[in-house]
């Protein structure tokens, strides 16, 4: 068992002798037999016979049960157990689709960012939480699974029975895959959705009345949208038989946990923070790095990218370090700090006149200046609304996304501001200029291409210390983005811009 699990199962004998769990006979044994009898009921498996004729080369996995405490911090606390295949090494899937589509960072934002607006509109925001998500899937298996009966149910059988596994099951490597085209085709059919093209987990209505927009994170679902979309979506989900827990609305006394963030509702605003993960961040032994390094890296990158861009440009330079430095381990400690300091730091998105907002891409770039003369290269995507003067604008919305990275940035297709403080950028791509790096050449023929369909509707040359992308490539940046993350308001400097008609 895992720490945890040992943690649970005392904690089950500790609750059961304070009278809080009254469920008969030892700790989860009910829960065992409620989640096997389910299990054959709906089909999952049947026990067979082991005939080494008919699996002859056939593997056979081991099984467990996973055992924790649920409603912990309620006054309802219950014992829940779970069947899992222990499929590691498995060397079937190979030959087959095993990784479901997740929601990206990015599509999560801009629910969010769209969602205080809305609320406004007499929308609302909720979760939706499956459960036992991947035994609901409607596709059976395309592969012959068997595993061994796990600990607690073998007594009651021959010693020679074994499982024969038919629908998804956890542990199953290509289980995901089920459960995700389940879902996302009840969404489609049954609600009248359509995927992003650039995220088959970001759905959206295609009829004006009901509205809703859907983001899918495996079995959990956050759903913004009218009163009529949400009677809809539970209407379904019962005609469905789709077993799930009651729906949760987000309000001033109920946050919701999504994908390891918290959303918290405040007036007519939303506060985006990271769940606990900064709670595990830890400074790096200078003395033994390699380990505690790759690990330390990794936490504080998964929180950067919920809710931390001032983070993310350290925590990508520290990913580069294959062998790090006393040097390297001081530069990440020195950040890991920081958010250790700042485990509440996150993001606020405000209410914004829809009709008139703009998406403004911030984007920078620093020549040579990672450790093997690489460029860092760095963007932030805002949705905002705009007021102007004679040499500058002002914006006031909420952040989307961001990168540090070395990818090439794909923009959406709407009205659209790219806003950069390098001057050779900007006369290639509103002057017609030229560049000799190769590399670049291509992305910017296509965002030349983009602006002469007016797919970008404007490019703008603005001051260096009012640019927010100098966060993604630099470790002494100015402070544009700091200040846009406290206030969600930004002043623009404009040094140059090509007004068309």
């Amino acid at each position: 068992m895992t720490a945890k699990e040992k943690a649970d199962f005392e904690l089950a004998k500790q609750l059961r002798k304070e009278g809080r769990i009254t469920t008969p006979g030892a700790p989860f044994q009910a829960s065992d037999k409620q989640e096997i009898d389910g299990l054959i009921a709906r089909g999952v498996f049947k026990f067979e016979k082991y005939d080494p004729t008919k699996f002859d080369g056939v593997r056979i996995f081991k099984s467990r049960m996973v055992n924790e405490i649920k409603g912990k911090a309620t006054d309802a606390p219950f014992e829940k157990s779970r069947l899992v295949i222990q499929g590691y090494n498995d060397d079937g899937k190979e030959m087959i689709l095993t990784q479901s589509p997740t929601i990206q960072r990015a599509s999560q934002r801009v629910i969010v960012a769209l969602a205080p607006s809305l609320i406004k509109n007499g929308m609302a925001v909720y979760l939706r939480d499956i459960t036992q998500a991947y035994t609901q899937s409607e596709t059976p298996l395309q592969r012959l699974i068997l595993a061994y009966l796990p600990e607690q149910i073998r007594h009651q059988y021959p010693g020679d029975t074994i499982m024969v596994v038919l629908k998804p099951l956890y542990g199953i490597a290509e289980a995901g895959t089920h459960w995700w085209a389940t879902y996302s085709k009840h969404h489609k059919e049954k609600l009248l959705m359509t995927t992003s093209t650039f995220d088959p987990c970001f759905l959206i209505t295609t009829t004006g009345t009901p509205f809703g927009i859907v983001g899918m994170q495996t079995d959990d679902t956050i759903i913004l949208g009218d009163d009529q979309f949400s009677a809809l979506e539970e209407d379904e989900l019962v005609k469905a038989n789709l077993m799930a827990k009651p729906k949760e609305k987000l309000d001033s006394t109920t946050p919701l946990l999504f994908n390891g963030c918290i959303l918290s509702l405040n007036e007519d605003s939303i506060a985006l923070r990271q769940k606990g993960q900064g709670k595990k961040i830890d400074v790096i032994d200078v003395n033994s790095p390699k380990q505690g390094y790759v690990e330390q890296r990794a936490r504080g990158a998964y929180v950067a990218s919920i809710c931390q861009p001032e983070a993310s440009f350290d925590l990508s330079v520290a990913a580069q370090h294959q062998e790090p430095t006393k040097d390297d381990v001081l530069a990440l400690n020195k950040r890991l700090s920081w958010q250790m300091n700042h485990l509440d730091r996150g993001l606020l998105y405000v209410p914004i006149n829809l009709p008139t907002a703009k998406l403004f891409v911030f984007v920078d770039g620093s020549f040579a200046n990672n450790k093997d003369f690489s460029s860092q290269l760095g963007y932030e995507i805002i949705i905002a609304n705009e007021s102007t003067g004679e040499n500058d604008f002002t914006i006031h919305g909420n952040l989307i996304h961001w990168s540090s990275t070395k990818n090439r940035l794909e923009l959406p297709v709407i009205p659209t501001i790219v806003c950069t403080d390098s001057y050779s950028l900007y006369e290639c791509l509103v002057k017609l200029g030229t560049t000799k790096e190769k590399r670049l050449m291509i992305d910017i023929m296509a965002l030349r291409q983009s602006y002469e369909r007016r797919e970008l509707f404007e490019i703008r040359w603005i001051n260096g210390q009012d640019n927010p992308a100098d966060a993604m490539t630099k470790a002494n940046p100015n402070k544009a983005l700091e200040t846009f993350v406290d206030t969600n308001t930004l002043r623009v400097r404009v040094e140059g811009w090509v007004k068309r008609e």
